[in-house]
């Protein structure tokens, strides 16, 4: 089968690639039924990286004029209005965000905004990482990952997102930089715990191909074992790229479908075509 949405879009409002125009036309080619787009949202720190200094405000407006066209036009994709926001967004903007957007993927980023003049992130610099790690934290990786989780717990829990983003992304630089063993019980005792913490947030989990695409990572976010427990406490799942390229917007849906039905999963989540957020596509047998 093919997954013909995505909700997790980037757009040259932030770090990505692509323009709003450009991604919309490369959906259209794919035959997508909708589309979310979610840059990365005004956080009030690493600029650079978010849309601050009023881009937010510019990126809205852009996708509400795209979007009252295609929905007069009654065109697919149907166009959808988020952003993705990081754990340690101040909660002012967290609530603005909840008032003007159709939707928040709810992501965690950050350990610390400023660490002697830099923010420090699980997924940036990685000797920068590495570094504050050693120094912050006595070289203690799995100190890290708990400090990673609790972080994002609360942000869940406080103000819960449409979605939980690429929940065990601080996996990204476990391994190649011996921070820990991301396959060791220890590791695994923490995430699973921590799944379990998120759940009553209520949001939907998604298996996040965006690090496949970069080239970073051989499989998705969240893994198999992460994805199962989500499944066994009763917990929704949607397949999304982490798209920074619109020339990658479907980037490795077909190994995501595979891991969600190895995962016990029998239907997907993808943004609606109508005025529903979600609708519920059954997923089909897929061959070995």
């Amino acid at each position: 089968m093919r997954f013909l949405s995505n909700a997790h879009t980037h757009t040259t409002y932030c770090d990505g690639k692509s323009t709003i125009r450009e991604t919309i036309a490369a959906a259209k080619a794919l035959c997508f039924v909708s589309l979310g787009f979610s840059s990365h949202g005004d956080q009030g720190f690493d600029p650079a990286y978010s849309m601050a200094d009023g881009r937010q405000e510019r990126y809205v407006s852009e996708l509400r004029a795209f979007q009252a066209e295609e929905l007069t036009a009654n065109e697919a994709p149907r166009l959808w209005v988020g952003v993705e926001e990081d754990a340690l967004t101040p909660a002012r903007q967290k609530k603005e965000n909840r008032r003007v957007l159709d939707y928040v993927i709810g992501s965690t980023h950050y350990l610390v905004k400023d660490h002697h003049g830099q923010p420090i992130a699980v997924d940036g610099d990685p000797e920068a990482l590495k570094a504050y790690v050693r120094t912050e934290i006595d070289g203690d990786g799995l100190e890290m990952a708990r400090r990673y989780y609790a972080i994002q717990v609360a942000s869940l829990l406080e103000t819960p997102p449409a979605i939980i983003g690429h929940f065990d992304l601080v996996r990204k630089y476990a391994l190649s930089h011996s921070l820990f063993d991301p396959s060791g019980f220890a590791y695994r005792r923490i995430a699973l715990d921590a799944l379990e913490r998120a759940f009553p947030c209520g949001a939907v989990l998604e298996v996040n191909t965006g690090a496949m695409a970069r080239g970073t990572m051989d499989s998705p976010y969240p893994t198999l074992e992460l994805l199962g427990a989500w499944k066994e406490m009763g917990g929704r799942a949607t397949l999304t790229s982490d798209c920074h390229d619109a020339s990658k917007l479907d980037f490795g849906f077909e190994a995501a479908l595979r891991l969600l039905a190895k995962a016990g999963y029998h239907s997907v989540e993808r943004l609606g075509r109508d005025h529903s957020l979600w609708e519920t596509e059954r997923l089909t047998l897929l061959k070995a």
